[in-house]
């Protein structure tokens, strides 16, 4: 009989963590504007017309992402036909986002596996994000593409323990997941570059070119999808003129989730100052280029940072300093390990859109930074107590702010 004693406190936090999901199911939290419930009440029917035919048109109903989501979840709903049912359910299932993440830091990136309950305490700043929570309430795609984004990220992990140069099942496997991914949502087809440099440098070419060609033949349903209903693509407001829009509405997206991780380094002095100082002066330069030809009047990006900047200090000038501070750090990745360039490039360039919501980069942005950049920022995390309870602190409190809708009350959805 397990006894009590035997489970930490880290244990019972995570457990806590998840249970506060169900507050906000039975409150039925969302995002500003009633964009994660729009989404479900606007989608349910096409997951209806799906199991009459997997072709259902989904411009129908303002569908803008690859629809494995809801075929899968036609399925379900055969044997489902109750709609509160169907999301208490996915919120259950939800739990298998900060669970897998514990998994995979444990795992591969944990050294000291004395250490495992620091993981756990991580991996509840999840549970806290509040485009998770309400993403997780409303049976939203965000969950089931970040779900298949981490078991590629799982079998990517396994492969690298041996670098197995043959096409072996971990290899395809990964490739696999990230191809249910980008069927889920279509932009996690961008970290195709990511896994294809890692695999060009370790495959040998004939190796190479056979998984290269896995991955087109892969992409091929998503072509014929999008060439069948092109507003999947025509819908989503891209223009070659929104390039300082994405660059400083991106970075200002990121911020919220970068900004405390590294203010606890520099609290516990593990940043430098001496080496901030090349990238602070880079990024602020391109801040200051980028923001001269922008105006952010009727914009829909920049997240909580642009709306905080308009409705707290009535301009732009927090907005900036967000894009600025984000822009400077990862410059600063870059210098410390420069096999960060693709990743981060891949990360500040993977909308360019002049619509681009936090959700689109929460928590997708905490998980690629704890399990896909190469930095040391992330050791206190893993070996100290205390930084990893004030990363949860934070994630708590920014969630208990954005409930209360103390910023977002008159803003666009985010």
């Amino acid at each position: 009989m397990i006894k009590f004693s035997n489970f930490s406190k880290e244990y019972i936090i995570f457990f806590l963590s998840f249970l506060s999901l169900f507050y906000s199911f039975l409150s039925n939290h969302d995002g500003t504007g009633g964009g994660a419930s729009g989404d479900f009440e606007a989608t349910y029917g096409f997951i209806l017309a799906l199991q009459e035919s997997l072709f259902a048109n989904p411009n129908e109903w303002t569908l803008v992402h690859t629809p494995l989501h809801f075929i899968i979840l036609s399925y379900v709903t055969r044997v489902i036909d109750d709609s509160d049912t169907l999301r208490l359910i996915f919120l259950i299932f939800s739990i298998s986002i900060p669970y897998i993440f514990y998994v995979i830091v444990s795992k591969f990136i944990l050294k000291n596996k004395n250490k495992k309950n620091l993981i756990l305490i991580i991996s509840c700043c999840i549970f806290f994000i509040p485009s998770f929570r309400y993403t997780s309430v409303w049976c939203n795609n965000l969950i089931t593409s970040i779900f298949f984004f981490l078991i590629s990220i799982f079998f990517f992990e396994k492969w690298k323990e041996k670098l197995n140069k043959e096409l072996n099942k971990n290899l395809l496997l990964q490739i696999f997941f990230l191809v249910l991914a980008t069927y889920t949502r279509q932009y996690f087809a961008v970290f195709f570059l990511y896994f294809l440099k890692k695999y060009y440098e370790v495959l040998p070419l004939k190796n190479f070119i056979k998984l290269f060609l896995i991955c087109i033949l892969s992409s091929l349903p998503v072509f014929f999808y999008v060439y069948k209903f092109p507003s999947l693509l025509t819908e989503q407001h891209m223009s070659i003129y929104a390039v300082n829009y994405f660059l400083l509405g991106n970075s200002a997206i990121i911020f919220t989730t970068l900004f405390p991780i590294i203010m606890i380094n520099f609290l516990y002095k593990k940043i430098p100052c001496k080496k901030i100082l090349i990238p602070s002066i880079i990024s602020f330069c391109l801040v200051y280029i980028l923001s001269l030809n922008f105006d952010g009047y009727g914009w829909q990006g920049g997240g909580v940072s642009f709306l905080f900047s308009k409705k707290i200090f009535n301009n732009n000038i927090f907005f900036y300093f967000s894009s600025f501070f984000t822009i400077a750090v990862f410059i600063y990745l870059f210098l410390e390990n420069r096999s960060n360039f693709v990743i981060l490039l891949t990360l500040l360039f993977m909308f360019f859109s002049f619509q681009v919501y936090q959700r689109y980069y929460d928590p997708m942005f905490f998980i690629v930074f704890f399990l896909m950049v190469k930095t040391d920022l992330i050791n206190i995390f893993i070996k100290k107590k205390m930084p990893s309870y004030l990363l949860l602190l934070y994630f708590v409190l920014f969630y208990l702010i954005t409930a209360s809708k103390l910023i977002y009350r008159y803003s666009f959805n985010i």
